[in-house]
């Protein structure tokens, strides 16, 4: 977002430019906004940080403020993102009572420091720079001992770590998915194109020293930019999936499902949106960019018939295996874009109209197309979940401005990020 679009929406945009800088200036933009987030901190007293890595490593921004005082800021943010829309409405937060080990996803990147092998996050304000972590407090403990295990066994390959600016090296990134219900963990290692047979000894021999290694995949990219996205992913050992519990719905991911980073607060956003919707009726709602169809499982036993759309021909896949898994049969799965698939106005307007339209987008928010389709649809209530409060001003902004107008009548903010700069926010609207 341009700098006179956040004049426009009078928005403070320090704690937004941490998260979204780009562009020519982006460094210095995450560094003012790093400044910036400093003289609100100071505000608060300061406690001791019980991670080691405070300050190298990027992530945790808030850790040395006390919780309370990480929610009050967050609160603040919220409040300011919303203040131009009225009536203005009363910013509920809700915690995360354990703030430690609650991520079920960590992505690290191998470094290498003097010629040994690293693996950790990327160092604060670098985009090769990375901090060798031994554990990281906000993962499970099983994750963090089979990512030490895994760095040793790949230091004794002999291969490199690949490095971002001679684009040379084998060794890229490991993601890990530990599971909330089974304490287990689904391991995708990620490399260069390179021999496959080390891939398969590290899966064998991580499998063998660490039982709760629930699977074991290979991912080869040469992709120059750095992403940790694979072209190809072969399954090496164990299973290929990983099994969850969100609430009531059991369910199974992939090593790149997207899922919310904490399941305890992921069912209770689910639930609030479920209980703030059902005066919607028991007709027709959309899930917009649904990814694993989860918030469709939570409108199903409300709504009539439920509509998920998302672009990941895999998330479908999972979202349908899911929804006979968990007994869902009144929610459908269509891939596509929702800016392309929504303009089939004779089906998503009339055999399929909406009265309760959920969005979830991705970071940059919505389309200018899927708001035209919005308000063409004319729900009789609108819920958007959002982590980018930029781009979620924007958009609200959009939807109050058109025609039918729309009408903030809940906010509710989640904790989702303790100790981060990071929360997601759900707005419920209604019609004018």
């Amino acid at each position: 977002m341009r700098n006179a679009e956040f004049d426009r929406f009078r928005i403070p945009n320090s704690e937004f430019r941490i998260w979204h800088a780009h562009g020519l200036h982006g460094q210095a933009m995450k560094q003012a906004a790093r400044k910036q987030l400093e003289r609100e901190k100071a505000a608060f007293p300061k406690v001791t940080p019980p991670c080691p890595y405070v300050g190298a490593c990027g992530g945790c921004t808030l850790q040395d403020l006390a919780l309370l005082d990480q929610l009050a800021i967050k609160r603040g943010w919220v409040e300011r993102a919303l203040a131009p829309f009225s009536p203005p409405q009363p910013v509920e937060i809700v915690p995360l009572e354990d703030p430690w080990r609650y991520r079920n996803k960590a992505e690290f990147t191998f470094g290498d420091a003097a010629g040994a092998l690293t693996l950790g996050y990327h160092r604060s304000g670098s985009y090769w720079r990375i901090v060798d972590i031994d554990d990281c407090l906000l993962l499970p403990e099983a994750a963090c001992r089979i990512a030490r295990t895994l760095l040793e066994l790949a230091a004794q390959t002999g291969q490199a770590a690949y490095h971002a600016t001679s684009h040379q090296g084998f060794f890229r990134y490991l993601l890990l998915r530990a599971s909330h219900a089974t304490g287990r963990v689904l391991v995708c290692l990620m490399t260069s194109s390179g021999p496959r047979d080390i891939a398969e000894r590290l899966g064998r021999e991580l499998a063998r020293r660490h039982p709760d290694v629930a699977g074991f995949s290979w991912g080869v990219t040469d992709k120059l930019a750095d992403i940790a996205v694979p072209d190809s992913l072969v399954h090496i050992a164990g299973a290929e999936r990983l099994e969850e519990r969100i609430g009531p719905f059991e369910i199974e991911l992939s090593p790149f499902s997207f899922l919310q980073p904490s399941v305890v607060q992921a069912d209770r956003i689910y639930q609030r949106l479920r209980r703030a919707c059902e005066p919607a009726g028991r007709g027709t709602a959309w899930d917009l960019y649904c990814g694993l169809g989860l918030i469709s499982f939570y409108l199903a036993g409300t709504f009539a018939k439920v509509y998920g759309i998302d672009t990941e021909p895999h998330n479908i896949e999972l979202a349908r295996q899911n929804a006979a898994k968990n007994g869902v049969r009144n929610a459908e799965f269509r891939v596509g874009k929702a800016e392309e698939l929504l303009m089939e106005r004779r089906f998503w307007l009339q055999e399929a109209r909406p009265d309760l339209i959920v969005i979830d987008p991705p970071r940059a928010g919505l389309h200018p197309h899927v708001v035209s389709t919005l308000l063409a649809a004319r729900p009789a209530r609108l819920a958007y979940l959002s982590c980018n409060l930029q781009s979620l001003a924007r958009d609200l902004a959009l939807l109050g401005s058109g025609y039918p107008r729309y009408r903030i009548a809940e906010v509710a903010a989640f904790d989702m990020f303790p100790q981060t700069s990071h929360l997601e926010t759900l707005v419920i609207l209604d019609r004018a």
